[in-house]
């Protein structure tokens, strides 16, 4: 989830310095008692940050190793953190050993409170961010009634723990979710089907990146927003497929490389450094990679999804 823009008001600010050293209480009693009527646009991270209050309020916390813990609500857990925490460390570990990760920041997974389960939850499938002391993720409480959606969705913010640490935050958000999604292994035969039928579903980079970016909360349609989604689920499925999920990992650091040979070298060729990592890792530009991922889903079958 990306750092908002925070306007210019004296409790606004203060509430997202709170925020982002994860004083959630704090946070919120600043956008309760004085915020949210100087910049009702912000009305959205007023309810990410009462949601998160609100579980503080009730939460305890496991440590569940030396780089992860739990937060989570006891009697609304009903005795099953312990499973919960299992879980959340398997799924972790195994994206990590996918990606070539080492679990090298700290990282909180928080089961928001039941009551936050409400139609006006701004992130209604879970979401990352990263906060100081730790990276922290924050996961519906509906998902603890399913453990295999609960590890699915531990899998796909934990991708983002590592895509965003990995590429110190220089990857593009359809980036990130290729690799999310693909690790979520959430891909859906009826959107596969229309991507096939219609090349005009299948969006080009700047196009999928605005969908992510931009109409991910309140400005698109759930079925466009899922689409793009799958896209990029695609596209990462697309790169793993060449040589393993470990080189997506070796992708997201050239990233992020900022040796001065790497600098230069982007700014002779003029590529910015997604380009410019693609075409060092995986001999491609973006338009090559989109249009060759897109080639592939229609050679898959069905079965094969």
């Amino acid at each position: 989830m990306a750092n908002p823009h925070a306007p210019d008001t004296p409790h606004w600010e203060a509430a997202f310095e709170h925020y982002y050293q994860d004083r959630v209480v704090e946070a919120f009693r600043e956008v309760r008692d004085h915020g949210v009527g100087e910049a009702g646009d912000l009305l959205r991270w007023y309810r990410v940050i009462e949601a998160e209050a609100i579980t503080r309020r009730k939460s305890e916390a496991l440590e569940v190793s030396p780089w992860l813990s739990l937060e989570f609500v006891p009697t609304e857990t009903m005795g099953i953190e312990r499973e919960l925490a299992k879980r959340t460390l398997d799924a972790c570990s195994e994206v990590a050993d996918r990606l070539g990760w080492s679990h090298s920041v700290k990282t909180q997974l928080a089961v928001l409170a039941e009551e936050t389960d409400a139609p006006w939850a701004t992130n209604p499938y879970g979401y990352c961010v990263s906060k100081e002391p730790y990276e922290k993720i924050c996961l519906p409480n509906y998902l603890v009634d399913d453990l295999f959606e609960f590890s699915q969705a531990v899998a796909h913010e934990y991708a983002h723990v590592i895509s965003t640490n990995i590429a110190d935050e220089y990857a593009p958000r359809w980036v990130e979710e290729a690799v999310s999604v693909l690790v979520e292994r959430r891909f859906d035969a009826a959107t596969w089907r229309r991507f096939c039928d219609d090349s005009r579903s299948w969006l080009n980079p700047a196009d999928l990146e605005t969908v992510l970016v931009d109409r991910s909360d309140d400005d698109g349609t759930k079925e466009e927003i899922w689409m793009a989604y799958q896209q990029a689920g695609w596209i990462g499925r697309y790169l793993s497929s060449i040589d393993g999920d470990y080189r997506l990992g070796e992708f997201l650091r050239d990233i992020a490389n900022e040796a001065p040979i790497a600098n230069l070298l982007r700014t002779l060729a003029g590529k910015d450094r997604t380009d410019a990592a693609l075409k060092r890792v995986f001999g491609m530009t973006k338009r090559d990679l989109f249009d060759e991922a897109y080639k592939w889903i229609l050679r898959l079958e069905e079965a094969e999804l």
